[in-house]
């Protein structure tokens, strides 16, 4: 009994401390007014997010134009899907802390963009039509002249002494990158610093990579002639290398046909450039950029080698070369746009009704139960507390339906507390100690709450499987909490009255 008393209390604490990271970024967002950008954008993406309709933002509906392109089922899919992919890269740009972007029937594709209030650039960003260029890269004797150049500029000294641009680079294999922390900061200059750079090239940067437990972004100068574009190729698709280079055994490729506008101007370009890298650059952003090894006669199919061994990186370049742009138009079939203030009143709303039926619930356990009254109220407590911490270190998004989700929640475990006092009661009323009163009226109780919610999480996750939007979110946030609502009336509660009667057996119950 001792033993399991202590454990009780050690699991419990460590659940306090755990929920209380989880919750930090968000209550740190909620009470902090000193914080600068970054550190606001940090803690943003750890805390909890609140959905579309509690913070404002634009909902949109689009579908893909598919009508008299001879698309299969499976190409209408792809070509879905790529569109979404594409999207979601352009969101980015937004920054939106939580979009929600997925599909919806067949060739229909739900975004969701909280806090958004720039209509307008919102829909350029989602619905252009994107640019697939293939750009020569400037040769590493230019691109760190040009370095030296912006160095010298910022810090006024022609012998490029100070180095208050390159100093943020760090190597990443044969190229420059900057890490994460720090792109915002040298972006800044590469903007301040366009005049310093040559009217035929411009600084560009990679996508976000892994490197030796960092996350960095590398940095390109590329000339700013296309030699050829999207428009230019036929088909691109990824397979495993079939060339002769031992080091490339059971490596993945992509093989590209041309177009027959763009075959002599390619065959000139890997002709005359054998030796330098060609970039991949789309929506501004250098996807890749590979070695020119040789010539590519016209006609011929030009590959695209990589040390991938798994294909996740070269099916998807494959994906980008052959639908750079969008591979269909979008229209726009249903569009809502959702006020803060009314999002503001949402949150208002939801939270009196959350703190309004709390407070019944409290009433009535304290009037009926008296003293157990207060282990259940303090078991109500930590469900919501913990309910939160789980729904913030899942990075989830909380809705209107999900507050729904909770006070459907504060019910159930109200349920879960009156048939163990219950029971508890009976077992009283027969003369039972009450230790023994408080094992048993558990042990009979824990059978029946667990068909009552094992019952309700089941339908629960049919709706979360099947539905999207703000019926998924209700349907997460109530398993999430009839999960720990088990745990908290069997194991918290009843560790309260083991800690009650820990000394004295017969002590009094008032129940």
């Amino acid at each position: 009994m001792k033993r399991s008393l202590w454990t009780k209390l050690v699991l419990f604490i460590l659940a306090l401390v755990i929920g209380v990271v989880l919750l930090y970024p968000t209550l740190r967002l909620l009470v902090a007014t000193d914080l600068d950008e970054e550190e606001r954008m940090a803690l943003e993406k750890k805390a909890l997010h609140l959905g579309l309709d509690l913070v404002g933002g634009m909902h949109l509906v689009l579908e893909a134009d598919t009508s008299g392109r001879g698309f299969t089922t499976q190409e209408m899919a792809s070509a879905t899907d790529n569109a979404i992919s594409i999207i979601r890269d352009r969101v980015d740009e937004l920054g939106v802390a939580e979009p929600n972007i997925q599909r919806v029937g067949r060739n229909r594709m739900q975004v969701q963009l909280p806090g958004v209030a720039d209509r307008e650039r919102a829909l350029e960003v989602i619905g252009k039509t994107g640019l697939l260029e293939f750009r020569l890269l400037a040769s590493p004797e230019a691109t760190m002249k040009i370095f030296s150049d912006i160095d010298a500029h910022l810090s006024g000294d022609s012998l490029g002494g100070a180095r208050p641009f390159s100093g943020y680079l760090v190597p990443a294999g044969s190229d420059a990158a900057v890490e994460k922390s720090n792109y915002r900061a040298f972006k800044g200059l590469v903007e301040e610093t366009r005049s310093v750079v040559p009217r035929d090239a411009e600084i560009l940067f990679g996508p976000e990579e892994e490197a030796e437990g960092r996350t960095i972004r590398k940095v390109y100068v590329v000339k700013k002639k296309a030699e050829i574009t999207g428009a230019d190729i036929k088909d691109a698709k990824a397979m495993l290398y079939e060339g002769n280079d031992p080091n490339l055994d059971r490596t993945w490729m992509v093989s590209m046909d041309l177009q027959r506008s763009g075959q002599a101007r390619f065959a000139n370009v890997t002709g005359n450039n054998v030796g330098e890298r060609l970039a991949i650059v789309f929506d501004d952003l250098v996807k890749s950029a590979p070695v020119i090894k040789e010539r590519i006669p016209p006609g011929s199919a030009a590959t695209i080698t990589s040390y991938d061994r798994v294909g996740n990186e070269m099916s998807d370049l494959s994906i980008l070369i052959r639908h750079g742009a969008l591979p269909v138009p979008l229209r726009i079939v249903q569009e809502r746009t959702v006020s803060p203030t009314l999002g503001r009143d949402s949150i208002r709303a939801g939270v009196i009704a959350i703190l309004i039926g709390l407070a019944a619930v409290v009433l009535f356990i304290i009037i009926y139960y008296t003293g157990s009254g207060l282990v259940a109220v303090a078991a109500l407590i930590f469900n919501l507390f913990w309910l939160l911490a789980v729904l913030a270190g899942f990075r989830a998004t909380l809705t209107l339906p999900g507050l729904a989700g909770i006070a459907l929640t504060i019910g159930m475990a109200v349920d879960a507390n009156v048939l163990i006092y219950e029971r508890i009661r009976e077992e009283l009323r027969v003369g039972k100690f009450p230790r023994s009163a408080v094992e048993t009226g558990y042990d009979k109780a824990w059978r029946i709450i667990i068909d009552a919610n094992i019952t309700t999480i089941i339908a629960a996750v049919v709706l979360a499987v099947f539905n999207s939007g703000p019926v998924r979110g209700f349907a997460i946030t109530l398993i999430v909490g009839l999960i720990i609502n088990m745990i908290t009336a069997v194991y918290f509660s009843r560790g309260l009255f083991d800690l009650y009667l820990f000394r004295r057996p017969d002590r009094k119950l008032y129940i």
